[in-house]
């Protein structure tokens, strides 16, 4: 992917999509790493990614960012039983 607008952008289109969305889009295995994790209807395990330094943002926006991601993840734990 050529951004992390371009993971985010498909994050939402899988779950407009009613795609199972395993891991949201967010920073993983450090800050230059960002994907988002999905399922395919067979259910083999998908990524897009795209590794690159975050862009200047300002904290607070990523601060949102995060508290979003942690209730979404909270979400699909209640949902799955766990």
């Amino acid at each position: 992917m050529a951004s992390r607008k371009d993971i985010d952008a498909l994050g939402a289109f899988l779950e407009k999509n009613g795609m199972n969305v395993v891991d949201p889009p967010g920073e993983y295995y450090g800050r230059n790493y960002y994907a988002v994790y999905f399922t395919d209807p067979d259910g083999m395990k998908l990524e897009a990614m795209i590794s690159a330094p975050p862009e200047k943002q300002n904290i607070k926006k990523r601060k949102s960012a995060i508290r979003s991601k942690s209730a979404i993840r909270r979400k699909r734990k209640k949902r799955s039983g766990a």
